[in-house]
């Protein structure tokens, strides 16, 4: 399927930067990564993985790329990896080096911060590379305290949200909600067989994941799955109480571009 390209946003455009962002630096190196993974897997083998175990499609963007990898990770949020091999032709004085481009798409992919869109991307380019030739992870597979730090940090604004929000929260974030009246929970599917179960009781908040690909995905990279998870949680949280004040920690959620335009 052909993209119209002006849907395509860059991470200097989200940011609101122009020409700099503090996020070049880990775009270079996952793409970095993405030119040294890509030789060694046959490009039937990258479609098979990105559409059938990864839920992304392969996308024609009009750049002459030897293809486009898309994953959309919340309603209206995509990212795009866009991916040219080296023109190796005989007899030919130019040589093309392999190269990858990144772009964002989506109605609110502009509000989400670069920080949680980079994030996105790293982790799955390592989920792709751990599906397609197997685990490689540096990441220590281990628990920490990441995902509780970042739950204390989140957990105050989500006393705004009344029980009448939350079936627009849970379609915003793409998951299913299901309530009683003790507390409600919310399950995502971001990958095929990786799911998350968000509940909240009140005065906890509390992850579960499930699914036949969980042992996949190391632990460091589930906990950032919640983490993004809870950040677009408090984008919509943000924007259905946008005349009331807000702990900081909402307004960092939202990409530098949204908040100028709301000032």
């Amino acid at each position: 399927m052909k993209i119209d390209k002006k849907q395509l946003k860059t991470v200097q455009q989200i940011d609101g930067t122009g020409i700099g962002t503090p996020h070049k630096g880990e775009l270079n190196t996952i793409g970095e990564f993405v030119k040294e993974l890509m030789p060694r897997i046959p490009e039937s083998k990258v479609k098979g993985v990105v559409e059938q175990q990864m839920g992304g499609s392969m996308d024609d963007l009009g750049f002459d790329e030897t293809f486009s990898m898309s994953f959309e990770y919340f309603p209206g949020v995509k990212v795009r990896v866009v991916y040219f091999k080296a023109d190796t032709n005989e007899g030919d004085d130019m040589f093309a080096e392999a190269d990858v481009k990144f772009f964002f798409s989506g109605e609110v992919v502009s509000m989400v911060s670069s920080e949680d869109l980079v994030g996105f991307t790293d982790l799955t380019m390592d989920y792709l590379q751990d599906l397609a030739i197997g685990k490689h992870s540096v990441v220590p597979d281990e628990p920490s305290d990441l995902l509780q730090r970042s739950i204390l940090q989140r957990l105050a604004p989500f006393a705004f949200l009344k029980r009448d929000d939350l079936p627009a929260l849970a379609a915003f974030v793409g998951g299913k909600l299901t309530a009683t009246e003790l507390e409600w929970q919310i399950t995502k599917t971001y990958f095929p067989g990786i799911t998350i179960v968000m509940r909240y009781d009140g005065k906890r908040i509390a992850f579960e994941f499930t699914g036949g690909n969980v042992g996949r995905m190391n632990l460091h990279a589930k906990d950032e799955l919640a983490i993004f998870m809870l950040n677009h949680c408090l984008r919509f949280i943000g924007i259905t109480y946008a005349a009331l004040k807000m702990p900081a920690i909402v307004e960092q959620a939202f990409s530098f571009s949204f908040l100028r335009k709301r000032t």
